[in-house]
């Protein structure tokens, strides 16, 4: 099982992104949304029509590989854990979204698609959502990621606007920062304002060749 996940993880990673034929190594950006429907963007029929132009988007379809057949797991949580794994995330124990904070996400053994290009020569980052682990062991860089810039998820941001958010004794939302080998920081408070400035779901995964 672990050589077959090995071995789906390399032929994904390979085929995510634009592959320039005189490369042997193509930078790969691996872009992961949530909540985005099929016919949101301009390339599958939506764009400016559902309220808003998509041209960046449109570009990276055109010059790249699309991929249309994709059936997605029910919760961002597993699907993460599938995409990132080459595994269900029930094999990962990542089968639905984690509430109430602790320990969860993925365990140090399981093999992630930043480890596979890590050990074909790339240099790795993540920037955006995670939600597969917010505790030390299970951050992007104990999962194959040289660096990352990110947040856990992005609706714990509304909980300090809600009634009894202060009286529960919740820990606030923060941005939190990371390089391989080194204790993972808080970057910065993570608020609604912040939230509206930048992309936080996507993108994923940044794989650029050594």
């Amino acid at each position: 099982m672990k050589r077959f996940s090995r071995t789906f993880l390399l032929l994904l990673s390979l085929l995510i992104g634009t592959v320039a034929s005189a490369q042997d190594k193509p930078n790969i950006v691996f872009i992961f949304l949530d909540n985005f429907g099929w016919g949101e963007p301009g390339f599958n029929g939506g764009g400016i029509i559902r309220g808003t132009a998509t041209p960046e988007m449109d570009a990276l379809a055109a010059e790249g590989l699309r991929l249309t057949n994709f059936n997605v797991e029910s919760q961002c949580t597993p699907s993460r854990a599938a995409t990132m794994t080459g595994r269900y995330g029930i094999r990962s124990g990542n089968h639905t979204v984690p509430l109430g904070g602790g320990v969860y996400g993925l365990t140090q053994w399981e093999i992630t698609m930043a480890e596979m290009l890590k050990d074909a020569g790339y240099n790795t980052a993540m920037y955006g959502k995670w939600h597969l682990g917010w505790t030390e062991g299970r951050y992007p860089t104990s999962q194959g990621f040289d660096e990352f810039y990110g947040v856990e998820t992005t609706d714990v941001t509304v909980w300090r606007t809600l009634p009894g958010f202060a009286e529960a004794n919740m820990e606030e939302p923060v941005v939190m920062q990371g390089i391989a080998g080194e204790p993972a920081t808080v970057a910065r408070d993570y608020d609604l304002d912040y939230r509206g400035e930048c992309l936080t779901s996507a993108p994923m995964g940044q794989f650029r060749s050594i």
